[in-house]
């Protein structure tokens, strides 16, 4: 995945380094002003390229070992005078003495003849030097002093890094360092200048002769702009002008945003985020990750983040700085931006650091929508409201073509004539009912006018695929277009008398209509032979839909799985119940109901059907509870 990740462009400091390497050719003394992490170093590495002069970068605040300033400096701008002359002859001469003695005779005398006795003098010297040296750990830096005072410095300039880091004992023995050679060479000092005006007796202040800053391009505004549309080009998103105002506003510095982009690569890439997620949702919670811990703690334990009224951005501060972090990660907490991938607000699981998720990528979903292979099919019928299918579709819909919304229509219809459903189906007609006739158009309760409307407009889809009266009826409720009571202001004039009624494929869904057109719906008593005629010349699925509707029989679905038989083929009868509006009166239906379709149960029973009879006593006063 690492090829994929976003690399960061290096800044081109090149004419600012130029003209800061022409100004160091006066031995004078300088401060390179900025923050940790802002650039300074990469900016010195710049200066160092040039070839007329040679940055020497002492690190004191990192120095491990006993030797002092004075002597670590000197090793560093005569390394080899350091190395050669003051240490290894040094070395050599004791070894060389030592091997000359009668005590180590290897005739190495034999090669220096008269010179020997001499030699062996000076050797005795200097190991009785080396051994007084190291027995009394003789620290002087007096011979150091006074060859950085007197050798030449060829073009070399000395850069004492992270001066502001340093402690006090550090600082007063760089000040030492400073009285020797200051006027001998170029020297930078490189810090932030405000942590050092805060200290008492700050000695550095005055001894600069020249505060230079970091070029502009390395400005946290600069750096984050050009970062920013990185970004944009990579993920081919546009991020919100208040995000990138926030996150400016912040003046996080180079150091930060190589962290930030590497947490970026972490979550996008290697943890296959891509795709997954909204790009500017996540950005926020990995900002939040660095730079806001206790707020994203916060929202890892699903605390909602409360903005108090003093809290609130004014007016003023928003238009120049956007939101605060605080008020953005509220917002993404409350609010659904219905968009897909999900939102933190439905999905907040998969936002947070560490993660993999589990969903798919849009570009996943968008093949599959596209090829609406039997695959697709299979997800149509099984997804619910938490799959990424039906989010997906729930938040694209309305940005499918014509052409793929009919197909996706004609896909339902198909599917529907086969006692299928889904919530996804449903949220297919709906999306396409709310573009043909808006819900501002369709104020409840509806006029006659507006259900005509409704009606017609189905029917002309609807006819052309074959579908009968019945079907289209049957379609309409299914996928909650109207209810009975709408259909039966419509189809006002139906005639169960008639003998083409048993030629329709949903006769169940045409006598729940005419039921509703006459006011008879479960008013079992008022029930003519024609209707119970009607009801003989049902099928099973007939049956149990029209008497699911009826609250007669249930099972373990409920309403909206009336097409749906249980593998147990089990259900339960309602022999009778309270009724829910008061007094709570007991209805029985033995003698309306149950009597008059003993016969079709009995039938239905002996072909492995179950009915539990019971009575439904939900309602029953308390009084009447034992």
């Amino acid at each position: 995945m690492e090829k994929n990740y976003i690399k960061l462009e290096k800044i081109d400091t090149s004419t600012a380094a130029k003209n800061f390497a022409e100004l160091l050719q006066e031995d004078k003394t300088y401060f390179l002003n900025g923050n940790w992490g802002s650039g300074k170093s990469t900016f010195l590495q710049d200066v160092n390229k040039n070839k007329k002069i040679k940055l020497i970068t002492m690190d004191f605040w990192r120095l491990t070992d006993n030797r002092s300033m004075i002597e670590v400096t000197f090793s560093k701008l005569h390394p080899i005078f350091y190395l050669v002359l003051m240490r290894l002859s040094l070395v050599v001469f004791v070894i060389v003495s030592i091997l000359m003695t009668n005590v180590v005779d290897l005739g190495l005398g034999e090669y220096f003849g008269s010179e020997k006795s001499v030699i062996l003098k000076i050797g005795g010297l200097v190991s009785l030097g080396v051994a007084v040296w190291n027995v009394f750990k003789y620290k002087s830096d007096e011979l150091y002093s006074f060859l950085l005072t007197r050798l030449h410095k060829f073009s070399k300039i000395l850069v004492i890094d992270d001066f502001d880091r340093m402690l006090e004992k550090q600082q007063e023995d760089c000040y030492k360092l400073f009285s020797l050679i200051n006027g001998k060479l170029p020297i930078i000092f490189v810090g932030d200048m405000t942590l050092l005006y805060k200290r008492e007796d700050n000695y550095l202040s005055k001894i600069i002769d020249r505060q230079v800053e970091l070029p502009f391009v390395l400005h946290s505004s600069n750096i984050w702009d050009s970062y920013f549309h990185l970004l944009e080009k990579k993920f081919g998103v546009y991020l919100s002008e208040n995000f990138k105002k926030r996150v400016k506003s912040d003046q996080r510095n180079l150091r930060d945003r190589e962290h930030f982009n590497d947490y970026v690569n972490k979550e996008f890439f290697t943890r296959r985020k891509f795709g997954r997620v909204q790009v500017e949702q996540q950005l926020l919670i990995i900002y939040a990750y660095l730079f806001y811990p206790e707020l994203y703690k916060k929202m890892l334990n699903n605390i909602q983040i409360v903005i108090e009224e003093n809290e609130k951005t004014k007016l003023e501060d928003f238009l120049r700085k956007g939101y605060t972090i605080k008020e953005l990660l509220s917002e993404i907490q409350k609010v659904d931006n219905e968009q897909y991938p999900l939102s933190f607000n439905k999905n907040s699981m998969e936002y947070f650091l560490y993660e993999v998720p589990m969903n798919r990528t849009k570009d996943e979903l968008d093949t599959l929508f596209v090829e609406q292979s039997d695959k697709f099919i299979q997800e149509l019928l099984n997804s619910n409201q938490k799959t990424d299918f039906y989010q997906y579709l729930n938040n694209q819909f309305a940005d499918f073509s014509d052409i793929q919304k009919k197909s996706l229509l004609n896909i339902v219809i198909n599917e529907s004539m086969k006692f299928k459903n889904s919530p996804s189906m449903t949220l297919i007609v709906q999306e396409m009912y709310n573009e043909i006739v808006p819900p501002y158009e369709r104020n409840y309760p509806l006029t006659k006018d507006v259900i005509s409307k409704i009606v017609e407009m189905w029917e002309n889809i609807l006819k052309p695929a074959g579908l009968d009266q019945s079907e289209i009826i049957y379609f309409l409720k299914k996928h909650r277009v109207l209810s009975f009571h709408n259909l039966g202001c419509y189809f006002h004039d139906l005639d169960i008398g008639c003998q083409t009624f048993t030629k329709y494929r949903r006769k169940d869904f045409l006598l729940l209509t005419y039921l509703a057109s006459v006011e008879k719906f479960s008013k079992f008593d008022s029930w003519d032979s024609s209707i119970w005629d009607f009801i003989n010349h049902f099928n099973d699925t007939e049956f149990l839909s029209f008497w699911t509707f009826q609250s007669i029989l249930s099972n373990e679905y409920g309403f909206d799985g009336f097409n749906i038989i249980p593998e147990n083929k089990k259900y339960i009868l309602w022999t009778g119940r309270y009724m829910f509006a008061p007094p709570n009166d007991y209805v029985s239906y033995e003698k309306t109901v149950i009597l008059n379709i003993r016969e079709k149960l009995n039938q239905m029973e002996s072909n492995g059907f179950v009915f539990e009879a019971k009575i439904d006593e939900l309602k029953k006063p308390l009084s009447m509870k034992t």
